[in-house]
């Protein structure tokens, strides 16, 4: 008669085995399920809480619960944001003022039409010289008839047409103040106008600026668009012996 199986010895080392193998299987399961819960937990957290907090963030901006410093922000960030989408608009605006019309003090004086308007100045045929900058004009007329006649050899102008036009001293304040007041109005871009006119012995100077010779008319004097206008404002009431004698004691200089 044999002899129950359970009675073997190696029955018994089989269970065993088959006992370990289990254990094994059971507690290689139980790390599988403990190495997953940690990564699925922080990705459950992360896609849940962010998403929950994106969505109440602005939504609850405006609700009872949420401070003042909270609500506020949201609707400063999009407006701080406003200014880097339009800054290339801002930038571009400027790209239109070659379009636009161009102050005349920012354009240099026309040289040829300086020239040509003053040989149509009082005096014009004894000016020796006339300096012509940026913004500024500086004119120079002959020490003496004799000066002038020896570079003009050539012209019928005698000395008695010298003296009739610097005839006395108001002839001369005539020249210095009317004719530069011309030359502002004509060109609206000269900032300052320098004239010397020797004369018997004398130097009559003037050294002006534009600002200078319209706070002296009280009158703005790109604004004269006319002849009339100009006769009205400037001319009219101020080129007289009494305004000239003002200007002479006002700008001229006698040495």
């Amino acid at each position: 008669m044999k002899k129950p199986i359970y009675t073997r010895w190696w029955f018994w080392v089989l269970i065993v085995i088959i006992a370990l193998g289990i254990m094994s299987v059971i507690d290689t399961g139980k790390q599988t399920t403990q190495t997953a819960l940690p990564s699925a937990s922080p990705t459950s957290a992360g896609s849940q809480e962010p998403s929950a907090e994106a969505t109440v963030t602005p939504s609850t901006a405006p609700a009872p619960g949420v401070s003042a410093e909270n609500s506020t922000a949201p609707s400063e960030s999009p407006t701080s944001a406003a200014p880097a989408t339009n800054t290339p608009a801002v930038t571009a605006q400027p790209s239109a003022a070659p379009s636009q019309p161009i102050s005349a003090d920012q354009v240099p004086l026309p040289k040829q039409e300086v020239l040509a308007y003053t040989r149509q100045l009082k005096a014009s045929p004894f000016i020796r010289d006339v300096g012509i900058g940026t913004d500024n004009i500086e004119i120079h007329f002959f020490n003496s008839f004799a000066e002038y006649k020896k570079a003009n050899p050539s012209e019928n102008l005698t000395s008695s047409d010298y003296t009739n036009v610097f005839s006395s001293v108001d002839a001369v304040n005539a020249i210095l103040m009317e004719e530069s007041t011309r030359l502002f109005h004509q060109f609206p871009g000269t900032a300052s106008i320098d004239i010397t006119l020797p004369y018997k012995g004398k130097t009559y100077s003037v050294s002006l600026t534009k600002g200078s010779i319209e706070k002296f008319y009280n009158a703005d004097l790109d604004s004269i668009k006319t002849e009339q206008q100009w006769r009205e404002q400037i001319s009219g009431p101020f080129f007289t012996k009494d305004y000239r004698d003002q200007f002479a004691k006002r700008f001229m200089k006698v040495t």
